[in-house]
């Protein structure tokens, strides 16, 4: 009898594929309302706080400029997470909010995406113009013109990320679920849509970057003193590095996807590659901290805003009452 028991156990079936999967799905919707929370919380406080400091001194600070721009993207982003959020937490299978934010918080998505790496391939051919043509710099460098290439940058960013707003909607799953928030192109538009956005969302602001970066690395190598504070060109390198150390795993799993890969791999790997280009949202803040602290006094002693204060508002080569005296400076160093 104990014998047969243990049969009936072995021979047993489990669970379905489409049980097994359907379990995993709501696995991985649970590990995004932690991420989700994480983000809509951690991101609106801290880009709240950046975009305090900065706001106040953007237009007689380059550097305010960019970070403030930086910090906004990263709000509006945090903020709209708030939707897909309750989305996963209560009515996970179908999306119940109505078409219009279906495409507002895709539309959101992308314009943080695009705008933080047009802002960032922005910040890079700053930085190589400020170090390569002093001359010009002195004379037409300033915040009108930063505040320019940012109204650029969110402009570009909006176009890119208008066709995720035009072409996403509510699809039927069926008359037993909800309808699912989707874009409605055929295979071959949607293809060239995801291509378009790999390209001008990663891979070429991606080799603007690193060409001005390399740039950058060689002539502060042949001329050192060239800045008197090198604090803001290390807080967008961290910035940078931060970004697309986020950003590549998602861009990666898409295109694994694009290419008709399926199974476990994909299941919970997109989910998670989601999660931590969402989680880039609210790292710049912390890097700011991090980076703002001052290590020779005791850190309970440096106040959390002191910290940002130190990261976003040492500006002393580019801020507008010192640029003058800064590549005057510059010049006598090197005739």
């Amino acid at each position: 009898m104990e014998a047969n028991g243990s049969a009936l156990w072995l021979t047993s079936p489990g669970p379905s594929p489409a049980k097994a999967k359907s379990d995993l799905s709501t696995a991985m919707d649970l590990v995004q309302v932690v991420f989700y929370t994480v983000v809509c919380v951690g991101g609106s406080l801290g880009n709240g706080l950046v975009i305090w400091l900065t706001a106040r001194r953007a237009g007689r600070s380059v550097n305010c400029v960019w970070f403030l721009n930086l910090a906004l993207a990263d709000f509006i982003f945090s903020v709209t997470r708030a939707v897909p959020l309750a989305k996963n937490a209560s009515y996970r299978g179908h999306w119940p909010f109505g078409a219009f934010l279906c495409r507002a918080t895709s539309f959101t998505k992308y314009l943080n995406m695009f705008c933080s790496v047009f802002l960032l391939a922005a910040v890079s051919l700053d930085r190589l113009a400020a170090v390569a043509f002093p001359v010009w710099s002195k004379n037409r460098r300033g915040p009108r013109l930063a505040w320019a290439a940012a109204a650029g940058a969110w402009g570009a960013a909006a176009a890119a990320s208008l066709p995720f707003y035009l072409y996403r909607n509510l699809v039927p799953q069926g008359p037993a679920n909800g309808p699912k928030c989707s874009l409605t192109l055929g295979e071959g538009p949607k293809l060239m849509l995801y291509l378009l956005r790999l390209l001008c969302g990663f891979l070429a602001p991606f080799a603007i970057i690193l060409a001005c970066y390399g740039a950058l690395a060689a002539a502060l190598r042949r001329r050192p003193a060239t800045l008197r504070s090198r604090k803001p060109f290390k807080v967008m390198g961290a910035i940078v590095v931060t970004f697309f150390l986020c950003w590549a795993p998602y861009h990666l799993f898409l295109l694994l996807k694009l290419a008709g890969v399926k199974g476990r791999a994909l299941t919970v790997g997109l989910p998670l590659a989601s999660s931590l280009a969402y989680l880039n949202s609210c790292a710049n803040p912390v890097l700011y901290f991090f980076m703002g602290l001052d290590f020779r006094r005791a850190l309970g002693r440096t106040t959390l805003a002191g910290a940002f204060r130190r990261a976003l508002l040492e500006d002393p080569a580019y801020s507008v009452g010192t640029r003058r005296k800064s590549f005057t400076n510059t010049a006598s160093a090197h005739p």
